[in-house]
């Protein structure tokens, strides 16, 4: 192959990958438009205010992670995206305000579990709770970082349930998806008169529910190509994953 053959295919190849229509994406719950799950996300209002602290590679690498679908969920929320939030000006404006009243959803030996005792504050002023949206191990370097978190007051819950979120391995037990820990605490929230949500929280679930079914689904389609492990095989070779069957599921 001359120069001038070489270019020509390099033009060609050029060519061709600016014509491949990119995967279009729903900027409501940030899914491709194929599995977009809009239609299953019932939103609505809460007197608290939510703020996921989104570590970046959740954002941007994690294909079925449920923090996006819990803030297409919450009409008053918001999600900031971060490792160290110490010096974030609206992590920061949101603490300083004096109309607010902070706190981490985060376990911890002095953290408030509203599952087992009162939850009292000032009800004159919102109630801001920030979400930590990560795995464990990035969640915690994520408040070890962030002086401004560890100097808020911390919020818990006990979960009775088992986990949903049957397509991942939750490294422990009571360990919850984001979208889950969301709706659990709402439900103790309402229990104390805090919130008023006559059972529209229970759409977190149902969407929750949806992912889970749609994945699985995806899984056991023997025509699908997006897994890496069906795109040179034969149709007739090709096998479906049962990983997913043989995970454990622990109570979240």
């Amino acid at each position: 192959m001359n120069k001038e053959q070489y270019l020509a295919n390099k033009e060609k190849q050029r060519k061709n990958f600016e014509e491949v229509q990119r995967r279009k994406i729903c900027l409501n719950c940030r899914r491709s438009e194929n599995s977009c799950l809009c239609s299953e996300i019932k939103s609505f209002d809460t007197a608290t205010r939510f703020v996921l602290l989104m570590h970046p590679m959740e954002a941007k690498k994690e294909k079925v992670g449920t923090g996006r679908l819990t803030k297409a969920s919450l009409k008053n929320s918001q999600v900031i995206m971060g490792i160290d939030f110490s010096h974030d000006k609206e992590v920061n404006e949101l603490i300083n305000d004096p109309n607010n009243i902070c706190y981490v959803m985060y376990p911890g030996k002095n953290a408030v579990n509203i599952s087992e005792e009162k939850f009292s504050y000032d009800k004159e002023k919102r109630l801001v709770v920030f979400i930590i949206d990560a795995t464990w191990p990035c969640a915690k370097k994520m408040m070890k970082l962030s002086n401004n978190l560890l100097d808020l007051p911390r919020v818990c819950f006990t979960p009775t349930k088992r986990s949903r979120f049957e397509i991942k391995h939750q490294p422990m037990e009571y360990c919850l998806s984001t979208i889950e820990s969301v709706h659990y605490f709402l439900d103790d929230l309402q229990k104390q008169g805090i919130e008023n949500l006559q059972g529209e929280h229970e759409g977190l679930l149902n969407t929750l529910d949806a992912l889970v079914q749609y994945q699985l689904h995806c899984e056991n389609d023997p025509d699908r190509q997006t897994y890496r492990r069906n795109a040179h095989t034969p149709y007739e070779k090709r096998r479906k994953s049962v990983k997913w069957k043989t995970r454990t599921l622990f109570v979240d």
